[in-house]
């Protein structure tokens, strides 16, 4: 048994009708709206899980770059596959007598990095570090990756050091969200860095 209602479209209704859409059916409008909010809603999930799929695909690249360029340098370098909270890499040097633990921090083109302000305190040298942060610019297609090699104790007293600078210079709150643990660093921060392999103390 049908429903008549006019026009050309049809949608299932309970008990077995058939609801023929029409422009002034109250039923149209209602099942066009769901079907638009629906609709809305399959894009932005897809969009965000494709922005999250983009970034993970950008950290894993820079992940391997580093191990690649570890081994040619004499290491040996695997990556931890993500089961070792804060650590990217594990490497050693040829006659396995020291390893070090590494966070790979990537971008492309002229993106700053994101790290968090939480754990940072001001920090002394240390010149038995075994943790280190490689972070890594992809930059553009065709461009070899570029490469700042940093202690984790510097990494941590800049962090902390830069963060409570932006506080002062907003009277002591972070505007727009004061609870954001989120962190920016930029690349003029790590000048001194730049392929510095040879800090970690594993490389020929």
């Amino acid at each position: 048994m049908e429903a008549s209602y006019g026009g050309s479209n049809h949608a299932p209704a309970a008990g077995g009708y058939t609801l023929y859409l029409c422009k002034n059916n109250p039923y149209t409008t209602s099942i066009k709206q769901a079907r638009s909010v629906s609709f809305i809603r399959r894009v932005t999930q897809m969009a965000a899980a494709s922005r999250g799929s983009r970034t993970q695909q950008v950290g894993r690249a820079g992940e391997y770059f580093v191990v690649a360029e570890l081994n040619k340098r004499g290491a040996f370098a695997i990556p931890s596959a993500g089961n070792i909270p804060g650590i990217d890499i594990i490497a050693c040097n040829s006659d396995r007598s020291r390893t070090v633990y590494i966070q790979v921090k990537t971008k492309r083109r002229g993106k700053n990095w994101h790290s968090t302000i939480a754990g940072c305190q001001p920090t002394p040298p240390n010149p038995d570090e075994h943790n280190f942060w490689v972070f890594v610019d992809l930059g553009e297609i065709g461009e070899p990756p570029r490469y700042w090699v940093v202690p984790e104790w510097w990494i941590n007293d800049n962090i902390y050091w830069a963060h409570q600078e932006y506080l002062r210079r907003h009277g002591g709150v972070r505007p727009g969200n004061p609870d954001s643990l989120h962190h920016s660093i930029d690349e003029s921060r790590l000048e001194e860095w730049k392929d510095r392999w040879d800090v970690l103390g594993i490389v020929e």
